[in-house]
């Protein structure tokens, strides 16, 4: 094959992209962070040093397709390197190598490549495609009988894409939580499970910033400010915490994030569990803080906790490692877990009615009561609308006086980090479309949600007349309106 000039100079993170020794990368953030161009020029790159080498490149639209990939790759190779396909939209390099650009629109589009063999794999805004999609398009990546020159970098998965869409929970699962930007781990979700010694793929996050794009003008980021906040939060500043509806939309990690601690042993403790079996379950771990300096430690700033503040700080998830499936662990284990996981004695514990529910035989909270006479629970509160009110009270707090003796805005409910369920998927639940006022759409993730909203419902925020009065005579407030207003009122 003749040598090739080609009129590619990678920037900084591109160019960590391109010389990473990881097998799945995902390049991701804020949008004019140069993720298509990367993405291409990764697949171009292996083809050309790779003889033979089958790649595809996906978008989720052939609209997209040939916007964003199909049109720019014919200006940008020479004809020394190959010739592209209309009719199959590939780009064939002389070399032997072949680049296939591919869109699944359909949910089912996938199934079109069931027998194909991916040597590089890229999905360019892979939030835009579902978790199925994802997972059914990574088990086609192999090599097969392919005898790679790059061997020890292929095969190769790359994602690239901004936060939002139905993928947006995998990609933030799988890359961001509980992970350093640019440090590789391993994904363990990619193991053989026939080789116990398998550690799975070896991986990497490389978040993509508008100031990593030279190209750029400088007032770039400015045309977003017209958007919704969380739109303009997500795509300016790849913020995966922020979501279109967000339905708690004042949670952020700089204001209720704190570092992983234990409680005094004489702070009011107590648990909370949303239960499921098929659906995850969700517990909590609760304190509430007596007022007092959490110290800085291992890059954590110090953190005033108010008095009565609550804080969750211990989460135990019953999940099969897939979004909202849960493990089926019956409730005689999941009653030790919850003992084998406390180190001191809790005040009190509260938990969804649905423990409650007569089925077959002794109900769930029976069987754990069995097992340990200590889970003893109250029954959780179960008004939707009324929780969401005392989550959003409890996060945006009210003036406090702190460490220093000064006034300040503190939240009155703080979660650790730590809490990895809680961070993946609380701050991407967005509002119920048909009642808003309800808070988050009971069809998404939202056991933590509920769990954790529980545990606050059980300790109202109390900071006026009104609340003190509601909070004592609720029961009485609520039996009164429903004589007032019929069930079918209109």
């Amino acid at each position: 094959m003749p040598e090739i000039t080609l009129d590619y100079e990678p920037q900084a993170r591109q160019q960590l992209l391109h010389s990473t020794i990881a097998r799945q990368i995902f390049y991701g953030g804020a949008a004019g962070g140069g993720k298509s161009h990367s993405l291409r020029w990764d697949a171009i790159q292996f083809c050309l040093n790779n003889p033979g080498l089958e790649a595809f490149l996906f978008r989720r639209t052939l609209g997209e397709l040939q916007d964003n990939h199909i049109r720019r790759i014919k200006l940008e190779l020479p004809n020394q390197a190959g010739k592209f396909s209309d009719s199959r939209n590939t780009f064939e390099f002389a070399n032997g190598s072949v680049l296939r650009f591919c869109y699944c629109e359909r949910e089912d589009d996938v199934r079109r490549y069931q027998g194909a063999e991916f040597h590089w794999l890229g999905i360019d805004e892979a939030s835009h495609f579902t978790e199925f999609q994802i997972a059914y398009l990574r088990g086609r990546v192999r090599i097969g009988g392919f005898r790679p020159v790059e061997h020890w970098l292929l095969p190769r998965i790359v994602f690239g894409s901004n936060p939002g869409g139905p993928g947006h929970s995998f990609l933030k699962s799988t890359f961001i939580e509980g992970r350093q930007p640019e440090v590789m781990f391993y994904d363990y979700s990619m193991a053989d499970e026939s080789d116990p010694s398998d550690k799975g793929w070896l991986s990497i996050f490389i978040p993509a910033k508008i100031a990593d794009n030279r190209f750029l003008p400088s007032n770039y980021a400015g045309q977003f400010k017209s958007l919704p906040p969380e739109l303009a939060r997500a795509l300016a500043e790849g913020d995966w915490d922020a979501v279109v509806g967000q339905a708690l939309h004042t949670l952020s990690r700089e204001q209720h994030q704190i570092r992983p601690f234990n409680p005094p042993r004489h702070w009011t403790r107590f648990m909370s569990m949303d239960w499921g079996t098929a659906s995850p379950f969700s517990i909590g771990w609760y304190a509430v803080s007596e007022g007092a300096l959490l110290a800085a430690k291992d890059g954590w700033d110090e953190k005033w906790l108010p008095t009565g503040a609550i804080v969750k700080f211990r989460e135990w998830y019953g999940w099969n490692g897939r979004a909202n499936k849960g493990c089926r662990m019956e409730s005689p284990a999941v009653a030790r877990g919850i003992i084998e996981r406390e180190d001191a004695p809790q005040d009190y514990r509260v938990a969804d009615t649905e423990i409650w529910a007569q089925k077959d035989g002794p109900c769930v909270a029976e069987r754990m009561g069995n097992i340990d006479e200590r889970l003893n629970f109250r029954r959780a509160i179960k008004d939707r609308r009324r929780n969401y009110e005392e989550f959003l009270a409890r996060l945006a707090g009210s003036p406090e006086y702190g460490a220093d003796g000064e006034p300040g805005d503190y939240p009155m409910f703080y979660i650790t980090s730590n809490c990895i369920h809680f961070w993946r998927t609380v701050p991407i639940l967005t509002l119920d479309n048909l009642d808003p006022d309800k808070g988050p759409d009971t069809k998404l993730e939202d056991h933590c949600y509920d769990e954790t909203a529980y545990a606050l419902r059980s300790r109202p925020y109390v900071s006026t007349k009104e609340d003190r009065y509601m909070a004592e005579h609720y029961d009485e407030i609520k039996e009164a309106r429903g004589k007032v207003v019929g069930r079918y009122a209109t």
